[in-house]
């Protein structure tokens, strides 16, 4: 029997208010990053359910999405913290001084307050428990696309 994630889609759907008006209007795009390949598609699938957003590139460790950031220049990116090699803190501090224009996400199991504040430090916007994926990933992307931060309910306690 299929394993049930938190990240698995429900019935009910949010509509997006970054949803482009016109089919021609850009869309939101997004860079993925965790280094498990099956949260990445889970993440993906979640995602791609909501208009005007568009999945560029997924990467699974810090020095593979600032390669890919650099080179793709990204909307948003959602950011696993505890990555090979380079932390998604790390990770998100040079996205962050290197496109300015960038909103990074953090999506991790972990929710410590030292890492939360280095994760805010290194100039994330939002911070949300894998666990409550589904009903605050979508409302913690919209505030860090309107340059608000977004703490989860299992962050903020």
């Amino acid at each position: 029997m299929p394993r049930k994630t938190s990240l698995s889609p429900r019935p009910e759907k949010t509509r997006s208010r970054r949803a482009p008006a016109h089919p021609e209007a850009a869309a939101c795009r997004i860079l993925l990053v965790d280094d498990h390949a099956p949260t990445r598609e889970e993440m993906a699938s979640l995602l791609a359910s909501r208009a005007g957003f568009q999945i560029v590139a997924q990467a699974d460790s810090g020095e593979d999405a600032i390669q890919k950031a650099r080179l793709l220049k990204p909307d948003l990116v959602v950011m696993d913290i505890f990555l090979p090699g380079i932390s998604g803190v790390e990770a998100t501090a040079v996205i962050t001084r290197e496109l300015p224009g960038v909103r990074v996400v953090a999506l991790s199991n972990h929710c410590g307050s030292s890492v939360v504040r280095a994760f805010m430090g290194a100039g994330g916007l939002s911070y949300v428990r894998k666990s409550s994926a589904f009903e605050e990933l979508l409302p913690a992307i919209d505030a860090a696309l309107a340059g608000r931060s977004y703490m989860g309910h299992e962050v903020s306690d």
